[in-house]
């Protein structure tokens, strides 16, 4: 397949909230708690009849961006969303306009930072009267007492966008969330740290009524049962379904990253596929340098488009790491985009999008 490449580019148009953003986890030197804070929106009812949340290599009616920095990772997003795949762009605080192409949205939602994935809106489908329609499932977010006006975004998101919201009262950030079309689940041991006040079976609960997931599985963090070494505990640091039977999994030599990703292979290795086969199990290099975990897994899958982080002077690995989405995805379009500024600050193309499904 013919990988491009795309040089990063940043348009003088383009406005951020912050001359330093903010990172995946909480800067305390800026950061303060908000004691007086209170969620966004009270909980509501799950939704009712037919619903589920579709695999990301399911079609996707919209990507999601928060605008709040590294134009250098936003913009090839947009330019690729709008060049390669026939989905829209839902851009929060972005520019009005996108090189006038009317599948480019801008979304008036204030934001605290860039992590969409983790705060944003988690799309499901919803089938009432035989006819599909979209609608979003709003989760705590983990940074809620800090970050209000991120937490705030999904239901902001739903009414401007005319899509239906449920709240659900769960700390789950999107990066620790990955689905296959048969609605298994998949995450780490963080959800149920974040939700302590709250047992196993009432977390499980929980996700089975609002996102009508049938099997929940659950793998360790680099750093369980401590802090994420990673920064972040999310699963899509170190796992990417490719499609329901074949899944990468990230290969490190530095521990504790080495031994989380062998306890995912065997656990992946120790249950079947839906089609009832042995699950496809990829592997790719990832490492860490004593700051920063580099992850190949943290991409975007758009309508048979991979958006993939690449690496300044890795070019080896960069390449090796776009044909292991070929070999699992065969036809494919990878493109690589440079995510050396945001994976710093934890998280690369996966941790700022979001989408809603078709």
């Amino acid at each position: 397949m013919k990988i491009t490449l795309l040089i990063s580019l940043l348009f003088s148009t383009i406005t951020f909230a912050k001359s330093e953003p903010l990172p995946n986890w909480i800067d305390h030197n800026r950061e303060s708690i908000d004691k007086s804070a209170t969620r966004a929106q009270p909980t509501t009812p799950p939704p009712t009849g037919s619903f589920r949340v579709p695999a990301e290599y399911e079609p996707i009616r919209a990507v999601v961006l928060g605008w709040e920095a590294y134009p250098e990772i936003l913009n090839p997003i947009v330019k690729n969303v709008l060049a390669d795949t026939n989905a829209e762009v839902w851009a929060m605080q972005g520019p009005s306009t996108y090189e006038t192409n009317s599948r480019y949205h801008a979304v008036n939602c204030s934001l605290d930072s860039v992590w969409v994935r983790d705060y944003g809106p988690f799309g499901i489908l919803e089938n009432t009267d035989k006819n599909p329609s979209s609608a979003i499932v709003d989760t705590v977010y983990r940074h809620w007492q800090y970050r209000k006006n991120d937490d705030a975004a999904p239901r902001c998101l739903g009414k401007t966008e005319n899509v239906p919201v449920f709240s659900i009262p769960l700390i789950l950030d999107g990066g620790n969330f990955l689905v296959d079309s048969q609605g298994n689940f998949f995450t780490t041991k963080r959800t149920y740290m974040w939700n302590k006040d709250k047992s196993e079976a009432e977390v499980n609960r929980l996700l089975k009524a609002y996102y009508n997931v049938k099997n929940i599985h659950v793998v360790d963090y680099a750093g369980y049962p401590g802090e994420p070494s990673d920064g972040t505990g999310h699963i899509d640091m170190f796992v990417k379904l490719l499609s329901d039977d074949t899944v990468l999994i990230g290969q490190a030599e530095q521990e504790p990253f080495k031994a989380t990703a062998e306890k995912a292979v065997a656990y992946f290795n120790s249950i079947k596929a839906p089609n009832g086969n042995p699950y496809k199990i990829i592997r790719v290099k990832n490492w860490y340098d004593g700051r920063t975990w580099y992850t190949y897994t943290n991409s975007l899958i758009v309508n048979n488009v991979v958006l993939m982080p690449a690496y300044r002077g890795k070019d080896a690995e960069n390449n090796a790491a776009a044909k292991a989405y070929e070999s699992g995805m065969p036809g494919v379009k990878v493109r690589m985009i440079y995510s050396d500024n945001s994976i710093v600050a934890g998280g690369s193309i996966h941790c700022v999008t979001q989408t809603i499904p078709e």
